[in-house]
């Protein structure tokens, strides 16, 4: 972390912050959209409007949890001091890319890296099932 600022890590903070009570003010909402009850029946098609919706706010929740939780790690990372140094390499990640996405944990090369491995996995997955 010390290739970062003060005031770096001030804003990188303030945005991972920012996002996480967005998150949290959005799984209100999507909680209470996924357990809306019909209180009146309705036509098939108001149900299966409704069904749609909930399982919308369902998926929605699910992503926003995930997200939420590499939010609270990149804080947690950051009150360590770890923040901002490549998982894989040990290489700081530059500002930009921080700032661009406050929750990474690779450089540029070393994500490619991972990208890449994940692709010839899948590839050697699916040679093999066939």
């Amino acid at each position: 972390m010390q290739h970062l600022s003060p005031a770096q890590l001030a804003e990188l903070r303030q945005l991972l912050e920012a996002e996480r009570q967005r998150l949290w003010e959005r799984q209100d909402v999507d909680e209470a959209e996924a357990v809306t009850a019909d209180v009146e029946p309705g036509d098939v098609q108001d149900r299966a409007s409704e069904e749609a919706r909930r399982l919308t706010a369902l998926r929605r929740r699910k992503i926003d949890e995930d997200r939420l939780r590499e939010v609270n790690a990149a804080l947690l990372r950051m009150d360590e001091g770890l923040y901002g140094i490549c998982e894989e390499t040990d290489e700081e990640i530059p500002f930009a890319r921080l700032r661009a996405e406050p929750t990474t944990r690779y450089t540029v090369e070393a994500q490619q890296m991972l990208e890449d491995e994940r692709a010839r996995e899948a590839v050697a997955g699916a040679t093999t099932n066939e």
